[in-house]
């Protein structure tokens, strides 16, 4: 009896409803219905299945699996190796996340229910423990949006139906910081604690001590938000996803000088970076959505499968925070990310 032998699945990681390929040899073309992917121990029906290719769907995974990694292909009474493969589980679900996400430094995971335009909902903020416990956190935001612990500790919050960005301290108390940002969304702070903010409409601010907005920079307008990330040097990246379905992510130095680092992306959204620099960004490419990975050098590089992505963070150990438009979820990649503000 022949046997059926994986010899790549790309990419290697994923989230439900995550797009991947799998390069194999050995399946029975007379038997094709019968062939399955297994991801860990969670059985999935091939979307696409050939003697050489199979394309599969990430399934979602029970949070309570005890064995959520690798991959292999089963075909009657035939298995294949397992290859390396991690999928992400999910830690909350009914959230409704158009930024990323922020992690305080006890890898307390905070997230919107964001709502629609002028929508009051009963809970703005939740926490969630890195176990998954969730507990509400504020209410009275008007559609919160993007996130940003600062170097106090107190989270930031921007509300972009109100043009307004808030502070909330750890016992849920809000107040105003700045106002009249327009529809303000990405929030992020740099090396030296000053508040840099994006309003959708096609500004980036650096704001002073007592919330006065300095014009840093023009970009395009976005069609839904702008998200924001800080790297070496207090480099802001920016991505924003338009109208024309061919976007880039911009990188503003300290004085405002744009450039470009990466351009023809679909819908770049939640952007993060690692302690090596590399910018990770949730984007689709060549069609495939997911996270890319982008190097120092230029190098993009299709990650993690996802579907519907919006926001992603890096929390504590080596696990990348993920959300889509009403879940969040926890990926082991294996990786650090920047260390938070002092």
């Amino acid at each position: 009896m022949s046997t059926i032998t994986i010899n790549q699945v790309s990419p290697q990681a994923g989230v439900r409803g995550g797009h991947i390929k799998v390069d194999c040899h050995g399946i029975d073309a007379d038997h094709l219905d019968a062939c399955e992917l297994v991801f860990g121990s969670t059985p999935a029906r091939p979307a696409l299945i050939g003697p050489t290719v199979v394309l599969g769907t990430v399934p979602s995974i029970d949070p309570a699996a005890t064995e959520t990694a690798g991959l292999y292909l089963r075909q009657d009474e035939m298995t294949s190796n397992t290859v390396a493969f991690s999928t992400a589980t999910v830690l909350a679900e009914n959230l409704h996340p158009v930024a990323n996400p922020a992690v305080d430094r006890e890898g307390r995971i905070y997230t919107t229910i964001s709502g629609t335009r002028g929508q009051q909902v009963p809970v703005s903020i939740y926490r969630i423990s890195p176990g998954g416990e969730a507990e509400p956190f504020v209410s009275g935001i008007l559609n919160p949006t993007g996130l940003a612990f600062g170097p106090d500790g107190d989270l930031y919050v921007s509300s972009r139906h109100t043009g307004k960005i808030l502070r909330v301290d750890p016992h849920s108390t809000i107040t105003t910081v700045a106002e009249d940002l327009g529809i303000v969304t990405g929030l992020a702070f740099d090396s030296q604690g000053r508040l840099h903010a994006g309003d959708r409409s096609g500004t980036v601010y650096r704001l002073s001590d007592s919330g006065a907005p300095q014009v840093l920079a023009k970009l395009e307008p976005s069609i839904t938000a702008y998200h924001c990330a800080f790297g070496d040097q207090d480099q802001l990246y920016v991505s924003y996803p338009t109208l024309s379905g061919y976007d880039r992510i911009a990188a503003i130095t300290p004085d405002g000088e744009v450039q470009t680092i990466a351009s023809d992306l679909g819908r770049p959204q939640g952007l993060a970076l690692d302690r090596d620099h590399n910018l990770y960004v949730i984007s689709y490419l060549n069609g495939e959505g997911g996270v890319l990975k982008i190097t120092p050098s230029g190098e993009i590089e299709r990650l993690i499968a996802g579907m519907n992505l919006v926001g992603l963070a890096f929390g504590m150990d080596s696990d990348l925070i993920l959300t889509d438009n009403s879940a969040l979820y926890k990926l082991d990649l294996g990786v650090q990310g920047r260390p938070l503000l002092p």
